[in-house]
């Protein structure tokens, strides 16, 4: 009788177990049967964002920052996007633009996404949306828009450099970070008013940021979210 090494035995069911785990671990696809507050997976092609610009910037260093990595599931397993699904069965991302910007950069095509909400009446959708803060309907300089001017899709939003800056300011603790939603947009509104909206650009950044640290921590800022002055003498 032919005996087989018990390696050889072994192998492939800590093959099968290894491929059940995973198997486990999947998220169901985002749709109207997957519950309020619970993870699933999407396409970036089907997420419409909720403001109509990022900081090009900041998502070109992190996209060449992240190169290499490839599971994209997994990576936001343990924070998933936050989206509402809209009465046609549309999901709206409410927050990490940036992130899913990035993740759309380096070869993402799916990932993990927790939805935060739903609604049924189409009429009043965007009023939920704007009294949840979840939809930013502005554009860089602060001038409001209709939600049909939203992009349509993650690869249509448009360059914010001043949010870029503000991204900065944010990371180098110019400001603290809160929960309030979209707040770096209202800081990059206020440098880029109080800079005259002057460009910003990669050549300058440093001597953006300098502005900004002053600018920051100054009375005019003082009720903005995460406001950390006021200015050492």
């Amino acid at each position: 009788m032919l005996r087989l090494p018990l390696s050889l035995l072994v192998r492939p069911l800590i093959a099968i177990a290894a491929l059940a785990v995973v198997h486990a671990r999947a998220e169901p696809p985002c749709n109207r049967a997957v519950p309020v507050e619970e993870k699933c997976e999407i396409a970036l092609s089907e997420l419409h964002p909720t403001q109509s610009a990022v900081g090009m910037i900041q998502v070109e260093e992190r996209a060449a920052r992240m190169q290499g990595e490839t599971d994209f599931i997994k990576y936001t397993r343990q924070r998933p996007v936050p989206v509402v699904e809209a009465p046609d069965g549309a999901f709206y991302l409410t927050d990490s633009h940036h992130l899913v910007s990035v993740l759309s950069r380096i070869g993402a095509t799916r990932v993990t996404a927790r939805i935060i909400g739903r609604f049924d009446n189409p009429d009043t959708f965007w009023q939920e949306m704007e009294t949840r803060r979840w939809v930013y309907l502005f554009d860089p300089k602060g001038n409001p828009i209709p939600p049909s001017a939203l992009p349509r899709r993650i690869t249509d939003m448009a360059d914010d450099p001043y949010r870029a800056l503000a991204g900065y300011a944010e990371d180098a603790g110019y400001f603290h970070k809160t929960d309030a939603y979209f707040m770096e947009f209202h800081w990059a509104r206020y440098f880029g008013s109080r800079m005259d909206w002057r460009p910003v650009h990669r050549m300058n950044l440093l001597e953006a940021l300098q502005a900004a640290e002053r600018l920051a921590c100054e009375p005019q800022a003082k009720d903005l979210p995460g406001y950390a002055g006021p200015c050492r003498p």
